[in-house]
């Protein structure tokens, strides 16, 4: 086999790999037992993604595939931010939803889509062919309606991303504040990784539209045609290692709001608590409830220990500890217990008799990697630094 073959061969090989293992991941989803995972929405991703990267095999192996394609790839393009932007969704509130539940108007960009791909469709072969290869508009208003319609949707899911990209965001950002308003442990439950994902995927586009500007405006520069395969295998990967086994964090509260972080935007602390009558002196009694019992009982010694259960042992509304939480202690309850954890561990840092792992188990923590990150945060030092700067003020 030539080198010309190999060349010819290898985005097929790759496309292929891309949409078998995107497919493999829908198969996986609709086949698991979990049934906290928002299931419907990742297979919708993963099969959005195994149609976007099946492209090259289809073009190569059907006389109509550029045809077919040219129209798929904008409605798949279209699709997939509002697939997402439901799965982020559907992780980040507090009560189940429908299996579909989102607003209409979220399925505009992919309708419009699907009509300009109609247009595409009923367009002869090769006039399709001739304006992808060179760019000629054929004659007609067929054409000129069909070129037109590409032309504004591409530009249009620019826009429409970055939109989806700043809501998901600003939501997975409300969604880690009430994650640290409900539990002292948010190990399993926080999303980082998806906060990654989008970021990896704002890079790849960013690197996309300085190479589209570089080939347009100084010199010619395309994208390699097995980049886009790599793209799709490296998101399918990322959403596959942490999405398969990724369930609603706060779905497990059982508390009276639907959605604790808001469905468009990022939450208000003062519009949270406006309804509550709390007066100054009833929140410096809970106040001083709340730190008996974490002095007294050593609630904070509970590695599961949450906001319900703080509210439980205090005999006061949850509610109204979060508040006095937020407003009168100006903390959340993730930093305050994990405060308690951590002035709780240093008598046994200093004695050094203990490794820092069990010192970390002892006081409530999960694991090393949390503790030394509520240490640092809590001391501004790391454990071993906090000892030696003791040890040194004993010793002088």
């Amino acid at each position: 086999m030539n080198a010309l073959a190999v060349t010819d061969l290898l985005p097929l090989i790759l496309a292929s790999a891309a949409a078998g293992q995107a497919l493999l991941c829908v198969m996986v989803v609709l086949t698991g037992q979990s049934g906290d995972v928002p299931r419907n929405w990742l297979a919708g991703l993963f099969g959005t993604l195994a149609t976007l990267a099946i492209s090259p095999v289809i073009i190569a192996i059907r006389p109509d595939g550029l045809a077919l394609m040219a129209g798929l790839i904008l409605v798949g393009l279209y699709t997939l931010p509002p697939l997402f932007w439901g799965y982020v969704r559907a992780l980040t509130r507090r009560e189940p939803v429908g299996r579909w539940s989102i607003s209409a108007w979220h399925l505009a960009g992919p309708v419009l889509a699907l009509a300009n791909a109609v247009l595409i469709w009923t367009l002869p072969a090769q006039s399709v062919a001739a304006i992808l290869a060179t760019g000629e508009l054929p004659a007609g208003l067929h054409a000129a309606l069909a070129v037109l319609g590409v032309f504004v949707l591409v530009l249009g899911w620019s826009l429409v991303s970055a939109v989806y990209v700043w809501r998901i965001l600003t939501r997975l950002r409300a969604y880690r504040r009430a994650l640290h308003d409900q539990f002292s442990n948010t190990e399993r439950r926080e999303l980082a990784w998806l906060r990654v994902m989008v970021q990896a995927v704002i890079l790849v586009w960013l690197a996309i539209m300085a190479l589209l500007v570089w080939d347009n405006l100084i010199a010619d520069l395309s994208v390699p045609p097995v980049f886009g395969s790599l793209v799709i295998m490296g998101l399918t990967a990322m959403l596959a290692a942490r999405g398969l086994s990724q369930y609603p964090g706060l779905a497990s509260m059982g508390l009276a709001s639907a959605d604790p972080v808001g469905e468009d935007t990022d939450t208000d602390e003062p519009a949270k608590y406006r309804k509550s009558a709390l007066e100054p002196e009833h929140a410096d009694r809970i106040a001083a409830r709340i730190e008996a019992a974490m002095a007294g009982d050593a609630l904070y010694l509970d590695a599961n220990l949450s906001l319900p259960k703080l509210a439980k042992a205090i005999a006061v509304p949850a509610n109204l500890v979060s508040q006095v939480l937020n407003q009168t202690l100006d903390t959340t309850f993730f930093d305050y217990v994990n405060r308690c954890r951590i002035e709780a561990s240093l008598p046994h840092i200093l004695a050094g008799k203990a490794t820092v792992l069990t010192i970390a188990l002892d006081v409530g923590f999960n694991s090393r990697s949390t503790f030394y990150t509520a240490f640092k945060n809590v001391t501004g030092q790391t454990p071993r630094q906090w000892r030696a700067g003791h040890d040194e003020a004993r010793a002088g």
